[in-house]
């Protein structure tokens, strides 16, 4: 920091310093100073002290107070699953049956989760009976199709399929909503006058309803989340994103909001890439994929070093578009493996801060899931995420989206996240669903060429903040 930098921050708060002190608060990095200058504002509001001069004494006096103040807050992570490494890759039909013989079977650890699991029993069970018993069953949806005044699906478990016929419009409306390749578990009933089993209830395995344990009593302890950042676009909003490291800086904005930020998890798309789509060379500013990085490094580099920095990929991202995808490739992003509170990670990849299990995913996805499902659109992100819990899989539909064929699919959503942060869609929205904390945070692009003709509107340039102790948000923009 500089002398005019800390006289600045000062002078915004009402403040002015002495030379001595000056000396003292520029050798500390943003975060420490920071907490500092809050510390002896705090005090001189306390004791009534009307004197706007910030002394080489109020310094002193308050830096020996931190090693006694309980609310310091320090790294509490953990890298769950980054997906750092490839799996060995299958090929054909075998190798399809295989990764999805493994999500079955992972899909049925979710469900004897449940307490009615018990009742399940195999399809091919099911079809000895034709009796007008009710009976359990489950299985990957493997089609569905609306008829005139009716509805009509498909499940298929590891012993055959069966086509079940649904009648009652609440059941109808669930099932337009699953996905093709999820579980659906649906309780049947065979009747004789039509000589089919009728649907009398379907769901998706979801997850379970929880309260989040908030910390009461507690600072706040706030992590950032942003992706889609695009540099090396035409359209990156480079001034707001300068905007938004000197507002992480403390430059601008509330202090306090900024001196308890401990992490940034970004969630993809982090350049623009190269060759992601034709003629996507006119609408750039840097040709060389390397220095796209080098520049995203220099920005990451402003963020003040006390805080973690989680970057994993999205499909602008030099590594393979087949999801799970590894982290960013070293050779082009080697600036940014050089930095010591940068960590990179794969997608998904998920994370523990502060005790707060958090899925980050970029969403390839979720375009998937607003063409398909009823009243999702572009611009209600979080209800596509939505859709996703529910069906516990990041990409059940095998085809729109890139898969790889590996024997261990890394996509089933095994942990209920508290947080499940995603990009990609470029606008903002959260929300809570059963105790989870959705949040799509939206781009730092403004609207491309192929967003007007897709008739997306981005909403741009905002930071989605949460308190990890009680998963409240603060929407932060225009960073003044």
């Amino acid at each position: 920091m500089e002398t005019h930098d800390v006289v600045n921050f000062l002078l915004k708060k009402g403040f002015q310093v002495t030379p001595e002190a000056a000396e003292v608060l520029k050798s500390m990095n943003r975060l420490e100073f920071q907490d500092l200058v809050k510390r002896i504002i705090r005090d001189k509001n306390r004791n009534n002290d009307d004197n706007f001069m910030i002394s080489l004494d109020d310094v002193r006096s308050n830096t020996v107070q931190e090693s006694v103040q309980d609310d310091v807050v320090v790294d509490d992570y953990e890298v769950l699953d980054g997906n750092d490494t490839i799996q060995k890759q299958l090929e054909g039909v075998d190798g399809y049956h295989l990764l999805m013989k493994n999500r079955f079977n992972k899909y049925k650890q979710i469900m004897f989760d449940r307490q009615d699991s018990r009742k399940i029993i195999k399809i091919s069970k099911l079809v000895q009976y034709a009796d007008q018993n009710e009976y359990k069953i489950a299985g990957l949806l493997k089609s569905k199709n609306k008829l005139d005044k009716a509805f009509e699906m498909e499940l298929e478990d590891e012993s055959t399929d069966l086509r079940l016929l649904i009648i009652d419009g609440n059941n109808i409306r669930k099932a337009e909503s699953f996905l093709i390749d999820q579980m659906v578990i649906a309780d049947v009933v065979f009747s004789k006058n039509i000589g089919r089993f009728i649907v009398k209830n379907c769901y998706s395995l979801d997850i379970p309803a929880e309260v989040f344990p908030a910390v009461e009593g507690k600072e706040p302890v706030y992590s950032v989340f942003l992706s889609d950042i695009h540099v090396g676009s035409k359209t990156f909003l480079e001034q707001e994103f300068q905007d938004f490291l000197d507002w992480i800086n403390g430059r601008s904005g509330d202090l306090d909001v900024v001196s308890r930020i401990k992490y940034v998890v970004v969630a993809g798309d982090v350049v623009d890439g190269i060759g992601v789509y034709p003629g996507q060379e006119d609408e750039l500013t840097e040709l060389n994929l390397v220095k796209q990085y080098d520049y995203f490094a220099q920005l990451m580099a402003q963020i003040p070093k006390s805080i973690k920095i989680f970057v994993s990929p999205g499909n602008h991202d030099a590594t393979r578009q087949a999801l799970p995808q590894p982290p960013i490739f070293k050779k082009y992003a080697k600036s940014l493996y050089e930095m010591d509170n940068v960590v990179l990670l794969g997608d998904p990849c998920l994370l523990r801060l502060h005790g707060v299990n958090t899925l980050v995913y970029h969403g390839q996805s979720l375009v998937d899931i607003v063409g398909s499902s009823p009243g999702i659109t572009f611009d209600k992100p979080a209800e596509a995420m939505k859709v996703l819990l529910k069906a516990r899989h990041l990409a059940p539909t095998h085809g729109p989206t890139r898969v790889a064929l590996e024997e261990n699919d890394k996509l089933v959503i095994k942990t209920v996240p508290n947080i499940f942060h995603c990009g990609h869609i470029h606008t903002v929205q959260t929300l809570k669903y059963k105790g989870t904390l959705l949040v799509n945070s939206g781009t730092w692009q403004d609207q491309t060429q192929f967003q007007k003709r897709m008739g997306i509107v981005p909403n741009p340039a905002v930071a989605v903040v949460v308190d990890l102790n009680s998963l409240n948000v603060k929407m932060m923009k225009n960073f003044m």
